[in-house]
């Protein structure tokens, strides 16, 4: 499992930052820590930044650059891929980057998607790429969201049950973000809060008020 942030419209409050980096030590639902290594996207229309590390974000947690419309952090905890750069979330393909929560029968939805025709691809060892380069493949647009959502909730581990993603089109600075879960437990229910920036969290950070996303929700959110 791993834990996302989203900040839709602005730099999001600093305790928020502070407070993410928290329950990826520990979180609040479980109790687990996510320090196989972090990453975050920045971003305005036309100008995109990543950082990733495989240190723990605890330990090695940067704020990111003010003066942007788009923010995603996320700490993992390794399921399918090892501890590497390149299995480091956000990953990117083809002006899209994802953060992804569960975990999916990686071999099982390869081979579904091939049967639809799909050239899936991946260069890191994650089901998480796999879900991008198929959204890609399928036109990178909302409708191709919810095709890949679809498809993928099939092939969910039943240990993780859950299909969390944040999609970002770097070139229209918009975020498709889905939620899914077979069980209705706090720590596979994302929240959203609706002020100013919107922000959307694998767990309530802050001291925003916060409201969780209905189940089998695809939300398009833009700047």
């Amino acid at each position: 499992m791993c834990r996302f942030f989203v900040a839709i419209g602005g730099y999001p409050p600093e305790e928020a930052l502070e407070d993410f980096a928290a329950v990826s030590r520990r979180d609040r639902t479980m109790g687990w820590s996510h320090g196989s290594g972090w990453g975050m996207l920045w971003l305005r229309r036309g100008e995109a930044g990543v950082y990733r590390s495989v240190r723990a974000i605890w330990e090695s947690f940067v704020p990111p650059p003010r003066g942007y419309d788009i923010y995603v952090l996320h700490s993992r905890l390794a399921s399918v891929g090892s501890i590497a750069i390149e299995n480091t979330h956000p990953i990117l393909r083809g002006g899209f980057a994802i953060v992804h929560n569960g975990t999916l029968d990686k071999e099982g939805l390869t081979a579904e998607l091939k049967r639809r025709g799909l050239d899936v691809k991946t260069a890191g060892g994650t089901d998480t790429e796999l879900l991008l380069s198929a959204f890609v493949e399928l036109g990178g647009n909302e409708k191709a969201a919810r095709e890949v959502a679809e498809v993928a909730k099939r092939y969910i581990d039943r240990e993780e049950p859950l299909l969390n993603f944040a999609i970002v089109d770097l070139n229209e600075a918009q975020v498709y973000l889905y939620t899914y879960r077979l069980v209705e437990h706090p720590h596979f229910v994302p929240q959203i809060s609706k002020g100013s920036p919107i922000l959307i969290s694998s767990e309530p950070v802050g001291r925003d008020s916060w409201m969780p996303i209905p189940n089998d929700t695809l939300l398009t959110l833009r700047t």
